[in-house]
């Protein structure tokens, strides 16, 4: 290549396979197609930049936060290594751009050891790690893991996880949450990612709040079973919670929401998560209700129901599916 600059057009190009490159890798492709992918990124630095601006623009979009598309039939675990790149993977192909081709082919290799998982909107899984730790996915979540001998590594994508780490003393579990990194070791807790925060609760055992690797000064790092904690950009608020809160909080394995005295707008928003078509406040002033009650997460309707019955609220329905709730006259 030398020293010439990329021309507009060809950048263009690169720009389109990159962009089918992402596609295919969220399909089922045999090894060789995505070797061959692979292969395609360590040959030139410029496909490894257009690539993670590609998978960014793909992670990004809200039409795969609002609905993900299912990776293929077969469980994750069973599957060939994760066909998804990783944040971290990403910024290493951006830094892998302005070394030799060679070191470039050496880094993209590394991707090949995460793996990725993820459930729609109103689905739930469990996911077996190799190392005998356990993660319950709620709805429209994603985690990536990665797993070595010095270290076991999971970032949370999107959504929320209850994690029930197995004892390693050996190799620390790390948790990846927007801001934060989270340690435990032999340690069960529920991570919560809620549009600019984290919100942290630990059922067993203790959680260390990292920062850039280093606990986070401010406040009290350690989070013990029965405390709660919400993060913020470095910034860690730790509370004590009761037996009550704790329930509510992980109520969702057991496939339930509980509410116990919480804004009509904060009840809309549990029930949004479990479903495609959202429910609307068409009058904000409705959305200070104070509202209670034990629902499957599946139930909006009974909810709906419940409402209307309890309030002057009409829940009108829209022929997509949203439900839109109005003060009745």
């Amino acid at each position: 290549m030398g020293n010439r600059a990329t021309t507009p057009a060809e950048w263009r190009g690169i720009d389109a396979e990159a962009s089918a490159c992402v596609a295919r890798l969220q399909a089922e492709i045999d090894p060789a197609e995505r070797q061959a992918i692979y292969d395609w990124i360590a040959a030139d630095p410029r496909h490894g930049v257009a690539f993670a601006r590609m998978e960014a623009a793909w992670e990004t979009s809200a039409r795969l936060r609002a609905d993900p598309p299912p990776l293929d039939s077969a469980p994750a675990d069973e599957r060939p290594p994760a066909t998804r790149l990783s944040r971290r993977a990403l910024a290493g192909g951006l830094l892998a751009a302005s070394v030799a081709a060679a070191g470039v082919g050496v880094a993209w290799s590394l991707i090949k050891d995460v793996r990725l998982y993820r459930t729609r909107v109103g689905e739930q899984r469990t996911v077996a790690l190799d190392d005998g730790s356990r993660v319950r996915l709620n709805t429209a979540s994603a985690i990536e893991v990665a797993m070595n001998a010095r270290e076991r590594r999971v970032e949370l994508v999107r959504g929320e996880a209850l994690f029930e780490v197995a004892h390693d003393t050996a190799r620390p579990f790390l948790v990846d949450a927007g801001p934060a990194v989270l340690r435990a070791v032999g340690t069960a807790f529920n991570v919560r990612l809620r549009n600019d925060i984290v919100e942290l609760t630990v059922t067993e055992g203790v959680v260390a709040v990292l920062q850039n690797g280093e606990a986070v000064r401010r406040a009290a790092p350690h989070i013990p079973a029965g405390g709660g904690a919400v993060i913020r950009s470095g910034a860690v608020a730790p509370t004590e919670l009761g037996d009550e809160v704790l329930r509510q909080r992980t109520a969702w394995q057991d496939g339930v929401i509980e509410l116990e005295g919480e804004t009509l707008g904060q009840a809309v928003d549990e029930f949004n998560r479990y479903r495609s078509q959202p429910i609307l406040i068409g009058d904000a002033r409705l959305s200070t209700i104070r509202v209670g009650g034990r629902f499957e997460v599946d139930e909006a309707d009974k909810f709906l129901t419940a409402l209307q019955s309890s309030f002057p609220v009409e829940a009108i329905r829209s022929a997509d599916g949203s439900v839109m709730l109005v003060a009745r006259n």
